[in-house]
């Protein structure tokens, strides 16, 4: 990897696995004078923390975070920190992946990436571009993507557009009454019910804050 400027990349390391944390730790130590290894983190509550204490260049973040999808955090991570971020993850949903780049990661790579991949990527994303694949460009650009990567694909595309917009004032709503909701949408607060019924039968989904949490996970 060549270094391009007199600082290092100064990086930061979030995951909850400490096997591969340690192998990341060695690939960065690894790869000569380009690279600064400046700290750590495995769940969410540390990466806040030392991301806003450390002030990194570049945070390879893991999504999934002792159970808990480091997405939620996403947003204040990099307002915190001020570095770009990249995601690692051996999570391959793309509505998922496309929502993390949608809320700021400047990049994508498997955790069953070759290592100079990786090293690739951290390069390029500290550079400004964006490393992404193909297919998660497609999920980005609205096209389809393979059904294998997202199980749930088939009940998503069953939601008229209307009902997408239902969705997504659902969750931008933070709890607000039906009837508020209704008055968005200009519409009836018993057509709301009925349009939400369908989703719920749609998406197998019970309740407003149960489509809350699956609109979250799959990007909606």
């Amino acid at each position: 990897m060549t270094n391009t400027t007199t600082a290092p990349i100064r990086i930061m390391l979030v995951d909850d696995h400490k096997t591969m944390l340690w192998g990341l730790e060695k690939l960065i130590e690894g790869a000569g004078p380009a690279l600064s290894l400046v700290g750590t983190a495995h769940n969410n509550a540390s990466a806040l923390l030392e991301a806003s204490r450390l002030r990194p260049d570049l945070i390879v973040l893991d999504l999934d975070l002792e159970g808990s999808s480091s997405i939620e955090v996403l947003p204040q991570l990099l307002r915190d920190s001020g570095a770009r971020v990249l995601i690692l993850s051996g999570n391959r949903d793309q509505a998922l992946l496309a929502q993390a780049v949608r809320l700021g990661a400047r990049g994508v790579v498997g955790k069953e990436a070759p290592a100079e991949v990786l090293l690739r990527a951290i390069e390029r994303v500290h550079a400004g571009e964006m490393h992404l694949d193909a297919s998660l460009m497609g999920a980005l650009l609205g096209q389809p993507a393979p059904a294998k990567a997202d199980p749930e694909a088939q009940r998503i595309a069953s939601l008229t557009p209307k009902e997408r917009k239902i969705v997504t004032i659902v969750v931008e709503s933070n709890g607000a009454p039906n009837k508020e909701l209704a008055a968005k949408l200009f519409i009836a607060e018993p057509t709301l019910r009925n349009n939400l019924t369908s989703i719920y039968q749609k998406l197998g989904v019970g309740n407003r804050l149960e489509l809350y949490v699956y609109a979250t996970r799959h990007g909606l």
